[in-house]
């Protein structure tokens, strides 16, 4: 077999699996997708139309991120391991099944939030500064294409996990009878794992000197 044809049918067999394995969990990433973006609008609606009871929430945030770029700045690494830990906690609540829906949701109202009370008519001076929604999508939609994907992605592996443990606990199945549900978990997780390694890159040393270039070019 030449080397063109072996890259050919490794092509082929990687999109064949990978096609099997969105059909194959494509109800838990619309799942996972669906509390995400719940959170987004509940957040949006409590940001805009209650802006200053969730002003205090938003400066909590703001300040702890502030906190940890002070002490150990703004790189690749402290981005990536605060974001690990999530996605961690995301993946393995999966065994509760809970823990997942509400990770899942907080990081969506977050974001929401943050984009409501920016945008609230309501809001006529704003402990935020000068950011806009406009600006604060500018300067997150680089990385935050991958941070979310690898979120939901991870959200939609921990319920895989919660349907094993669902199974285990209604039948007399072992842990070997799920192999296959174990498996398709854990490569779900590691393509979040990707996805947030990508987004931590693209954080830590292009988004800010694109956004500049973004709004400067406007």
């Amino acid at each position: 077999m030449s080397e063109t044809s072996a890259d050919s049918d490794f092509l082929h067999r990687s999109h064949d699996y990978f096609v099997g394995l969105y059909h194959r969990n494509v109800k838990f990433i619309i799942f996972s997708t669906a509390i995400f973006f719940i959170g987004v609008i509940i957040g949006g609606i409590l940001g805009y139309f209650l802006p200053r009871s969730v002003e205090n929430f938003l400066m909590t945030i703001i300040k702890n991120d502030q906190l940890i770029a002070r002490e150990h700045g703004i790189t690749t690494y402290t981005i990536l391991t605060h974001n690990l830990y999530s996605l961690f906690i995301t993946f393995l609540g999966g065994i509760i099944g809970l823990i997942t829906f509400g990770t899942l949701f907080l990081n969506g109202f977050v974001y929401g939030t943050f984009l409501g009370y920016l945008g609230s008519s309501h809001v006529t001076s704003t402990t935020l500064g000068t950011l806009s929604p406009k600006l604060f999508i500018i300067y997150t939609v680089p990385h935050g294409i991958f941070e979310i994907t690898g979120f939901i992605i991870a959200g939609a592996a921990g319920f895989r996990l919660t349907k094993i443990v669902y199974n285990l606990l209604k039948s007399e199945d072992s842990v070997s009878d799920h192999y296959w549900e174990f498996k398709d978990a854990m490569a779900l997780f590691i393509i979040a794992i990707v996805l947030i390694v990508i987004a931590a890159i693209i954080e830590a040393n292009y988004t800010i000197p694109l956004g500049n270039y973004i709004t400067h070019s406007l």
